[in-house]
């Protein structure tokens, strides 16, 4: 039997051997800047709670390939410690959702909504954009931002950052990925 310990550096080494292969074959190119730079005389959001550290996993219809193709997808995760304006609030005990838009294993875009249950019983739901890309260190990585719809700090800005880590990245290259796994983290913010 083989433990997770040892199956994570072997996975995080296949998606940077998947990630070399891409940039070699010309495959995946550098995304340009999705946003503007704040004016610097803007003042800086609050934050009303951060949590730095949680897993989450994203489950994909059709499997995703090299090739961005209309995928459904759901996610699931949780992350604690958190740390609020309300110090109620230590934990995003889940944070569940749906979505949909063209994703490939390295690159792509969906719109989401979901909920996050606090660990106070408490929810918010949440509407998102998300784009995927690559990190340097050669993972994918989806982050998403959008509004706080419904619930705990409704009108609030949301944004989510999960690593994308598939068991087998080379099915990229055959019949998709249908799950990855992986760190992640979560941010409510007001102006």
């Amino acid at each position: 039997m083989t433990s997770t310990r040892s199956a994570r550096p072997r996975t995080t080494l296949a998606v940077r051997s998947l990630t070399t292969a891409l940039l070699a074959a010309g495959l995946w190119l550098p995304a340009a800047p999705h946003a503007a730079a704040a004016p610097q005389d803007a003042a800086a959001p609050t934050v009303d709670v951060t949590c730095p550290v949680g897993t989450a996993t994203v489950s994909y219809s059709p499997g995703v390939t090299l090739d961005p193709k209309p995928t459904d997808l759901s996610f699931a995760g949780s992350a604690a410690p958190c740390t609020s304006t309300d110090p109620t609030i230590t934990a995003a005990n889940s944070v569940t959702g749906t979505g949909s838009g063209r994703l490939g294993c390295v690159s792509g875009s969906f719109d989401a909504t979901g909920t996050i249950t606090w660990n106070t019983g408490a929810t918010s739901q949440v509407r998102f954009a998300s784009v995927v890309d690559l990190r340097p260190s050669g993972i994918p990585v989806v982050v998403g931002n959008g509004p706080v719809t419904d619930g705990k700090f409704k009108g609030d800005a949301f944004t989510i950052t999960i690593e994308l880590l598939p068991d087998n990245p080379f099915l990229c290259f055959s019949t998709g990925v249908t799950q990855t796994h992986g760190a992640a983290a979560v941010t409510v913010t007001h102006a």
